[in-house]
């Protein structure tokens, strides 16, 4: 069980953050090393996901594959380079396109939220 609420991350914001932190990326398989180890990408960049084999969710394990759009709830254990997140929780999104496409902008809005600035009026 994680000890904190996951902060929403897109990779090239998760760099160079203190470790360990607990984190939700989103983003599509790119490669798979057994059913333990993912690299993921989204928009910005792309990070390794380990521990996978260990992970709860709602995920068929035996189905991660390269092209499925997924959610990663962990923890960064390093932000230097290819950022490295110990997976708690694996979440399958590929038939819920609506989530790809919210993502960039649910990741603006719960920062704004988290430094106390008010979001702009949807009209």
């Amino acid at each position: 069980m994680m000890d904190q609420t996951p902060r929403k991350y897109l990779m090239r914001d998760l760099l160079n953050k203190p470790t360990p932190t607990t984190v939700w990326l989103q983003g599509t398989i790119e490669q798979t090393v057994q059913n333990d180890i993912l690299i993921i990408s989204d928009s910005t960049g792309k990070a390794k996901i380990t521990k996978c084999e260990t992970a709860d969710g709602i995920v068929d394990k035996a189905t991660i594959s390269k092209g499925t759009y997924c959610c990663i709830v962990g923890t960064a254990v390093k932000t230097k380079g290819l950022p490295e997140v110990q997976a708690s929780k694996i979440v399958d999104l590929s038939t819920q396109p609506q989530m790809r496409a919210a993502w960039d902008m649910e990741v603006k809005d719960a920062d704004l939220y988290l430094q106390g600035k008010t979001c702009p009026a949807v009209r």
